[in-house]
């Protein structure tokens, strides 16, 4: 290729969006030689990283009305002469996929959540390729026909160099902190993690961080006050990605309860850092994570999860999952094996 692939990124915005890491990670990391890199935005564009200069940011302000919005993008993408557009979009709108149909440009995009419906399958089928991040979504989604032929597993990564080993000794120590990063919403199920409190020894705490829904906020807030548990809840606002590894250093086994969950990078972010995990299957991304049990727990119920969390208070126990976890992700989610495989992808689906 004798000029580099023009690649838009696009992301609802850098403030509320969960994939704003993984996408800023590989706006660092590809191969500049062979990718020339533009990111799109929808809203709030005062949060743009500096670190995306202005001739590389597009600012695409939807109006709400379809076909409108994909004149536009179609526009967009034919002066910017962009060769592919990839999506980090949460939400099954297909208005991308169509822009890009009608200006000649691939459209991939990349599948994170459990969310399906007759909207995701068209604008599946209107895309060129889907990445998918949990191996449980190719038999759940895409076992068609229509799709089977435009899809690749590429799990998430994480960097070696921002995510390491604590060097202060967890076992045994009081208090025990457990703790759980990501929006605190009802999906994510923070209540279940506080009501085990209930049943658990008086020094294990418990730390929230992340964005919150204010009226779910408010109700755990009210049963931690109903309950007399101020002194063991610990509410943190939302924390950003190169500030998590100071956040885990006195922390000492993540936990999440969520319902539904893609691959959630947390997970992963947390055991780079010598925490082991107990987790409900939310969806099969952290069972993928946690096969073989490298690096902690999965739970089916509350009975579960108490004995699991007593167990990690066991010296001998908690040093061997703490050793697995870092192991593991060091191993099978490296950032860089990420960055890759979408680099593979990129150049297969330009030379279609």
């Amino acid at each position: 290729m004798s000029e580099r692939v023009k690649i838009l990124l696009t992301i609802p915005n850098f403030k509320t969006a969960g994939s704003q890491y993984v996408l800023q990670n590989l706006y660092r990391q590809i191969n500049r030689e062979i990718f020339d890199l533009y990111v799109g935005i929808e809203n709030l564009p005062e949060y743009f990283p500096e670190e995306i200069p202005a001739s590389q940011r597009i600012f695409f302000k939807r109006s709400g009305k379809k076909i409108s919005d994909i004149r536009t993008l179609r526009n967009i993408l034919r002066k910017n002469r962009i060769d592919l557009v990839h999506s980090w979009d949460h939400k099954s709108d297909f208005t991308e996929a169509v822009a890009c149909r009608l200006a000649n440009v691939k459209y991939l995009y990349t599948k994170k959540n459990n969310a399906w419906s007759k909207r995701w399958k068209l604008k599946s089928f209107l895309s060129d390729h889907i990445a998918y991040d949990n191996p449980e979504m190719k038999n759940r989604f895409f076992n068609s026909f229509l799709f089977r032929g435009k899809i690749t597993f590429i799990p998430h990564g994480v960097d070696p160099d921002i995510f390491v080993p604590s060097l202060t000794l967890r076992s045994g120590k009081i208090p025990f902190n457990l703790c759980c990063v990501g929006n605190i919403v009802p999906n994510k199920n923070q209540l279940f993690l506080v009501e085990s409190l209930l049943r658990l020894p008086e020094y294990i705490q418990l730390h929230l961080a992340g964005r919150a829904d204010a009226k779910y906020l408010e109700n755990l807030k009210k049963f931690v006050q109903e309950k007399a548990l101020e002194k063991r809840v610990h509410f943190h606002s939302f924390i950003g990605n190169n500030s998590l590894p100071e956040f885990f250093k006195d922390k000492d086994v993540f936990v999440l309860a969520s319902y539904n969950e893609g691959l959630p990078v947390s997970v992963l972010e947390a055991m780079a850092c010598g925490l082991p995990v107990i987790s409900s299957c939310s969806g099969g991304g952290t069972a993928f994570i946690l096969k073989d049990g490298k690096g902690g727990y999965l739970f089916g119920d509350r009975e579960d999860f108490l004995q699991q969390v007593l167990k990690l208070r066991q010296e001998e126990v908690y040093e061997e999952k703490s050793r697995q976890a870092v192991e593991n992700v060091r191993q099978n989610f490296k950032l860089k094996d990420e960055i890759r495989s979408y680099e593979v992808l990129y150049k297969k689906l330009i030379k279609k």
